[in-house]
């Protein structure tokens, strides 16, 4: 099964920093949609998502993408945020979407990560030192979990 997986990482790269990890467990090509504005995606058959949070959503980027997307039959699809305070599921929009195009989603993986967003660069932000070695920990056995399934 041949893998991208479609990020945004702009504040501090905690996003690109986990998808690297889950790319490796994976085989799967990145993509990044702050450079790649409408990247061919119909060579896959799985497709992850990823971006950290913003005002308690994915990143616009990723929900355009989704929104504005003939994904075909067949496909699938994971999701993965990053976020200052892990506190539901930021995902759940994007997932929304997708599953009303006919995607399967297959899981969606969640860690904080460094946020100095709003009021929080004025304390000197919040989850410092995230993502860290457990958070990668985790996002690799998340990715080896999405190959078992």
């Amino acid at each position: 099964m041949k893998t991208g997986i479609l990020y945004v990482s702009v504040h501090h790269g905690n996003t690109k920093k986990i998808v690297q990890i889950m790319a490796e467990t994976l085989s799967a090509d990145l993509i990044d949609l702050t450079k790649e504005k409408n990247p061919d995606i119909s060579g896959y058959d799985v497709l992850g998502f990823a971006s950290g949070s913003f005002y308690q959503a994915m990143h616009e980027q990723i929900v355009n993408f989704v929104r504005n997307t003939d994904f075909g039959q067949n496909k699938k699809a994971f999701l993965v945020c990053t976020c200052g305070a892990n506190i539901r599921d930021y995902t759940s929009g994007v997932k929304k979407l997708l599953k009303q195009k006919g995607v399967q989603v297959t899981g969606s993986f969640q860690c904080r990560g460094f946020d100095t967003f709003g009021p929080f660069g004025k304390i000197g932000g919040i989850a410092k030192n995230h993502p860290d070695e457990r958070d990668y920990d985790n996002a690799r056995k998340f990715a080896a979990s999405l190959i078992k399934a």
